[in-house]
């Protein structure tokens, strides 16, 4: 399966950045347009090991299709695990990890996965969508940095 990996800083300190992704909501803030992602449900609250997130995604105002994510891992102020259940990919694990600087932090993202179908066909989907995760990472980095400035 392809993997993305992703580095941006952020000028705010580990903890505030960890607490801004540690709530799912903010996803939604961090999805560049037309695309949307709103949260439906966490449970348990709050987000731990185990937690299931429900999000609804789809396009511009409509947000039909369900997406379901367990968190694998959580250890405050350091980094999260994320596998999809069920959604827009096959396979979609993913891990933030947060590392503190001098005046600020690094948020880092690997991201495995995997489109479908299997086979040539779904390489090239792959590829496509790869190409497509890493502009939406750089959108979430950007948003980051201006979400959370001092």
């Amino acid at each position: 399966m392809p993997t993305i990996r992703s580095r941006g800083w952020v000028d705010a300190p580990v903890e505030r950045v960890f607490a801004f992704f540690d709530d799912p909501a903010n996803l939604g803030r961090l999805t560049p347009p037309p695309a949307r992602v709103v949260l439906v449900g966490v449970a348990p609250v709050p987000p731990r090991a185990g937690s299931i997130l429900e999000f609804r995604y789809g396009m511009g105002p409509w947000t039909p299709l369900a997406w379901r994510v367990r968190l694998e891992e959580r250890v405050e102020n350091a980094r999260f695990a994320d596998t999809t259940l069920s959604g827009p990919m096959a396979r979609f694990d993913h891990v933030h990890t947060f590392t503190p600087g001098r005046r600020g932090t690094w948020v880092s993202d690997e991201i495995t996965f995997h489109v479908g179908p299997d086979g040539m066909p779904g390489r090239l989907v792959d590829v496509l969508a790869g190409l497509a995760m890493r502009a939406v990472f750089v959108y979430r980095h950007a948003m980051t940095r201006f979400l959370l400035r001092r």
